[in-house]
C-alpha cells in the first residue's frame, strides 16, 4: 500500500483482510512517519495494545513516536481528567467505560484540549475499527476534527459488539471522506509466509463469495480438506470426521472452532470425546465469579456441596458421584483400597469443616480431581480457580476479589493460546494455529463469523460440513 497516501489524508482508510499484514502496516506507519509530534494509536483490547506493542519493539521503533492505549482507556483518562463534577463518575466498569466515552466527546469540543491535543499528535491510527461501537466513532470523528485520521478495518470480521451496543457499518455517510481515500491489503502474508499461498488464494475467493452473498461450492477448494459427515455420525465411532480430527490432533498446533457460542456444553462433549483437546476458555465467563462467590458466602457441608458441584461441572460426574452425596457428605465404601481413598477425603473435609480456609478448600478440590478415573474437561478453569484460591490466602482477600484480579490481569496482558484447543470465532479471533478444524460449518449462519474461523488456520484447513455447499447468509 502506498503508506504516504495513506498518512497525509486527513482522513484515510485500509481494508485488511484476516492474515493480510494489518499489524505490521501500522508499525510501518510509524517507521515511515518523520513529523516533530506523536502519532496516536488506539485499539480495543489491552491484547491489541499488547500485539502492537511487540511488532513496534521487533522493528525497534521508539517509544518518543506514538502513544498507544485502548480506546475506553483513552476516553477514560479524559474524563478523569477534565470531566468537571467528579462525583457523577460511575465506580462499575460496565458503566464507567461507556459515561467516559459519551463524555469524551463533550469533552474533545472544548477548545483547551483540542488545542493540548493538535500540540502533542500530528496522526490518529485506529485499529480493529469494524469493532467500534457508534458511540466510539462519534468520538473518533470527533478527534479527526483536530487531527489526521486513519483507521485500518475489515468490516467482514466485525463479530464483536460492546456489551450489546450496535457497531459501525462501513457504508454509512460518516464513512465518506475516509473511503474516498481508501486501500485494501492486497497480499496474504499469513499463509505466503509458510509455503501456503494456494491456501491463501482459495481463503481469499471464498472471501470474495462471502462479500457478494454467493453460496460457497467447497468442492471448488483443491488446498481445503473437506470432510461431508451428518452430525448424527459425530457420537459414533470409528466414523470418517474422527478419524480425521484425531489425524490433525498429531499436530501441535490445532484448533476446533464450534459454531455455537451460546452454550458450553457442546465444547465439552468434544473434550470428552477427545480428551487431548483443552477449552478456550472466555475471560468473563460468569462461572468464574459464581464459583468463587459459592466458596465464599458458605459454611459446613454447604461449602463441601458447592465444591463437589463446581467440580462436577467441569469434570467426569458420573465418576465423583461415587464418592459424594448431593448434600457433600461422602458415601460408605465396603474395599479396602475404597474406604482408604474416603479416608483421606474424609480427613481434608474434617479439617476443612474446623476450620475454613481457602488453602484447605484448595486441598478439598485437588483430593477430588485426584479420585480414580475422573477427568478434568476445563483444565484452564481449574488451573485459574486454584491460582486465585491460593492468591485469596496469600494476600488475605475474598476468593471473588482474587478472581476479579485475575480477570483483570489477563485482560490487560491479553494471553498466548497454544497447543490443541477448541473454541468459537468469539474467543479465537485474531488467534493463529496450524491447523484449524472447522466443525458443523453448515451451522454458521452469519458470514462474519464464517470468515473469521476458516482465516485462523496457517498451513492446513479442515471444513466438516453435513452438505458441499454453504451458505451463511
Amino acid at each position: 500500500m502506498d503508506i504516504s497516501a495513506f498518512l497525509s489524508a486527513d482522513k484515510s482508510m485500509v481494508i485488511a483482510p484476516a492474515g493480510y499484514g494489518k499489524t505490521h502496516t501500522i508499525a510501518d506507519c510509524i517507521s515511515h512517519y518523520t513529523g516533530n509530534k506523536k502519532i496516536l494509536v488506539l485499539t480495543h483490547t489491552h491484547a491489541g495494545v499488547a500485539a502492537l506493542r511487540e511488532k513496534f519493539d521487533q522493528q525497534n521503533l521508539s517509544a518518543s513516536l506514538y502513544s498507544l492505549e485502548t480506546i475506553c482507556s483513552f476516553a477514560l483518562n479524559l474524563t478523569k481528567v477534565y470531566h468537571l463534577n467528579k462525583d457523577e463518575i460511575p465506580s462499575d466498569s460496565s458503566s464507567l467505560f461507556q459515561f467516559a466515552i459519551e463524555h469524551g466527546v463533550n469533552i474533545l469540543k472544548a477548545k483547551p484540549i483540542r488545542k493540548f491535543l493538535s500540540i502533542k499528535y500530528d496522526h490518529l491510527i485506529v485499529d480493529e475499527y469494524q469493532d467500534c461501537t457508534i458511540r466510539q466513532h462519534q468520538m473518533i470523528l470527533t478527534l479527526a476534527n483536530i487531527m489526521k485520521t486513519h483507521i485500518l478495518g475489515d468490516p467482514l470480521q466485525g463479530i464483536f459488539g460492546f456489551r450489546g451496543e450496535p457497531i459501525v457499518d462501513f457504508s454509512d455517510a460518516s464513512f465518506v471522506p475516509f473511503r474516498d481515500n481508501c486501500q485494501t491489503l492486497e497480499t496474504p502474508w499469513r499463509w505466503n509466509n509458510v509455503e501456503k499461498a494456494s491456501l491463501g488464494q482459495d481463503l481469499s475467493s471464498i472471501r470474495s463469495k462471502l462479500l457478494s452473498s454467493t453460496a460457497i461450492n467447497l468442492n471448488d477448494y483443491q488446498n481445503i480438506k473437506v470432510i461431508i459427515a451428518p452430525e448424527s455420525d459425530y457420537a459414533r465411532k470409528g466414523t470418517m470426521y474422527k478419524r480425521e480430527i484425531y489425524n490433525a490432533l498429531h499436530n501441535n498446533s490445532v484448533l476446533l472452532i464450534h459454531p455455537i457460542s451460546e452454550s458450553i456444553e457442546a465444547r465439552i462433549k468434544f473434550i470428552q470425546q477427545f480428551p487431548m483437546l483443552r477449552m478456550v476458555e472466555s475471560i468473563d465467563d460468569k462461572s468464574f465469579y459464581s464459583s468463587c462467590a459459592s466458596f465464599d458466602s458458605s459454611i459446613g457441608y454447604p461449602l463441601i456441596a458447592n465444591i463437589v458441584n463446581v467440580m462436577r461441572k467441569i469434570g467426569t460426574k458420573s465418576k465423583i458421584d461415587i464418592w459424594f452425596k448431593e448434600t457433600g457428605h461422602l458415601k460408605n465404601k465396603r474395599s479396602d483400597k475404597e474406604q482408604q481413598i474416603r479416608g483421606h477425603l474424609e480427613t481434608i473435609i474434617n479439617r476443612l469443616l474446623s476450620r475454613k480456609s481457602y488453602s484447605n478448600i484448595l486441598l478439598l478440590i485437588e483430593a477430588i480431581e485426584g479420585l480414580p478415573d475422573v477427568k478434568i474437561y476445563r483444565k484452564e478453569f481449574l488451573q485459574d480457580i486454584c491460582k486465585s484460591l491460593k492468591e485469596a490466602e496469600m494476600f488475605g482477600i475474598s476468593a471473588t476479589e482474587s478472581i476479579e484480579r485475575n480477570r483483570n490481569l489477563l485482560r490487560q496482558k491479553g494471553r498466548k493460546i497454544q497447543g490443541k484447543g477448541i473454541g468459537t470465532t468469539l474467543l479465537t479471533k485474531g488467534l493463529e494455529f496450524d491447523t484449524v478444524v472447522v466443525l458443523n460449518a453448515h451451522r454458521f449462519t452469519d458470514k462474519r463469523h464464517l470468515y473469521v474461523a476458516l482465516t485462523r488456520c496457517c498451513k492446513q484447513l479442515i471444513i466438516i460440513s453435513n452438505s458441499n455447499i454453504l451458505n451463511p447468509y
